[in-house]
């Protein structure tokens, strides 16, 4: 088959250039070349990718007409004009770390709306595609894997819907998952991270905290702690009542994360769902099937491959690590799912926390379907009906957003200088 050969600096210039004129098409541009047969650095465009997409979701989150929670966070954020730094903090009695960032760049974005929302969905996919490119790359994984992934995390709908609703937990779940996979594969301990993620939303400090549990890398080893742990979870409610008795007072950010954590809640969209039963048990069964599949493209010689001096004993070893590191990755987020089954009586809870669930999604399926023969053209034609599907609930879901029309042929500066909403 006839090949055309890119140099990989001027398509990147290229592409550039196209999305700041056209977002969608810039994006869409960069994606197909993946699919393609042009013979280009591939792995050169993706960052480039990340990039792409991180902005093109911020643009269409700053296209939603405010409504539920966004107004709620909206009108927080431009509260910040009417007070003094500590008088801000004082008024709100939740975690600090996101209001203290409201505060800052109210008055270094002159109090605008618009940038407020781009700065924070760009910045929160970011780390979370940066989260799926380094897991990825670490397992060897071809680059239609890759790329595969990035779609999931970028166009899966449901978890898109909530990046400009549930605002502090996607923040602090995107710093999660960066956390777990730096930890877990690279063996960095960004400790920062957790702080800023827990105190972002507290609910995070959970999976913070499975992260940081060790003797899940291996079950059977310390199957005693494992238990402990389980049982320690399973009492979640009665402890948070226990440390509400005796530490109550000693703030109140510190009692209401603590009074959220002891009560039976309900939830306004209703009960655990039966779709997220389905989601759960599949993930946690690829992810249980999944070491076969990563120990093969371990064993490949790629395009990924970054030592190619080692001995077969050190490339052994390594590979083992890293089918380790996989299993205790995904070790958390089905011990926290567990978790979650076991606290069904606190609805709003389960309902929040499964949020959480969403974002290894994207680590998870793309190994279901590496097990067929024709897995590229399974991620393409996969990716394109997500789009399609993504572009669907665009229009017909739960939220508003720019006409299609206006996203099709917005540019760049379209969407930086658009005026801000009403929230009264």
């Amino acid at each position: 088959m006839f090949k055309v050969k890119i140099n990989t600096k001027e398509l990147q210039l290229f592409s550039a250039i196209l999305f700041l004129i056209n977002p969608l098409l810039g994006l869409l541009t960069i994606f197909n070349i993946f699919f393609s047969n042009f013979v280009v650095n591939k792995r050169k465009l993706i960052n480039l990718f990340i990039t792409f997409l991180s902005f093109f979701l911020a643009f269409l989150n700053s296209t939603k007409i405010p409504d539920n929670d966004l107004v709620h966070h909206g009108r927080q954020y431009l509260m910040a004009g009417d007070y003094s730094f500590f008088q801000y903090l004082g008024s709100i009695y939740k975690e600090p770390f996101y209001y203290i960032f409201n505060y800052i760049f109210f008055y270094l974005s002159n109090g605008s709306f618009i940038f407020w929302i781009l700065t924070i969905t760009f910045f929160s996919y970011f780390m979370f595609f940066q989260a799926v490119k380094m897991f990825f790359i670490k397992i060897n994984a071809p680059t239609s894997q890759l790329v595969f992934g990035l779609v999931l995390a970028a166009f899966f709908p449901q978890l898109f819907s909530l990046s400009a609703h549930l605002i502090r937990q996607f923040i602090a779940n995107a710093f999660l998952i960066y956390f777990a996979i730096d930890k877990i594969f690279y063996k960095r301990n960004k400790w920062w991270l957790v702080l800023a993620g827990v105190f972002i939303h507290a609910s995070s400090i959970i999976l913070f905290f499975l992260v940081y549990f060790k003797p899940l890398r291996n079950f059977k080893k310390y199957k005693f702690l494992n238990i402990a742990l389980i049982l320690l979870l399973l009492s979640y409610q009665y402890i948070g009542k226990l440390l509400l008795y005796f530490f109550g007072d000693i703030n109140d950010t510190f009692k209401y994360i603590l009074e959220r954590a002891s009560a039976d809640t309900t939830f306004d969209l209703g009960d655990f769902n039966s779709f997220n039963y389905v989601m759960m048990f599949t993930m946690i069964t690829i992810a249980l099937t999944s070491k076969k599949v990563i120990g093969r493209q371990l064993m490949k010689v790629n395009e990924n491959i970054e030592d190619t001096e080692e001995n077969p004993v050190d490339k052994n070893e390594k590979r083992l690590l890293i089918e380790k590191d996989s299993q205790f990755f995904f070790s958390t987020m089905i011990v926290f799912s567990f978790f979650i089954l076991a606290n069904l009586n606190q609805s709003e809870l389960s309902s929040r926390l499964f949020f959480y669930v969403f974002f290894y999604f994207p680590f998870i399926l793309p190994l279901f379907i590496a097990r067929f023969k024709q897995r590229d053209l399974i991620y393409y034609i996969m990716s394109v009906l997500l789009m399609l599907f993504f572009t669907y609930r665009l229009v017909f879901g739960t939220w508003e957003y720019a006409p299609l029309l206006e996203i099709a042929t917005n540019s760049f500066f379209s969407y930086l200088f658009q005026s801000p909403p009403s929230f009264y």
